[in-house]
């Protein structure tokens, strides 16, 4: 399975959208109400399915299921 149907995934669970809501060009804010708290749970389901630790300013600055797959490549070739 690619990172980007991992990714998406987790954050439809998460968010508790369909997956086929969860496309690579979505704003996360379309895809439900986010706060602080959603996001960390976005960055937990994220760690847990890829064993990395997210950096919190690059999630921070993720708008887009896009941008999260970057950040979850960023981290794995870390």
């Amino acid at each position: 399975m690619s990172t980007l149907e991992r990714v998406r995934q987790v954050v439809a669970a998460t968010l508790r959208v369909p997956p086929e809501r969860v496309q690579p060009g979505a704003l996360l804010y379309q895809l439900a109400e986010l706060d602080s708290l959603t996001l960390a749970e976005i960055a937990a389901g994220l760690d847990d399915e890829f064993r990395i630790r997210l950096p919190s300013d690059g999630l921070t600055n993720a708008h887009s299921v896009d941008d999260l797959v970057k950040l979850v490549e960023e981290s794995v070739a870390r």
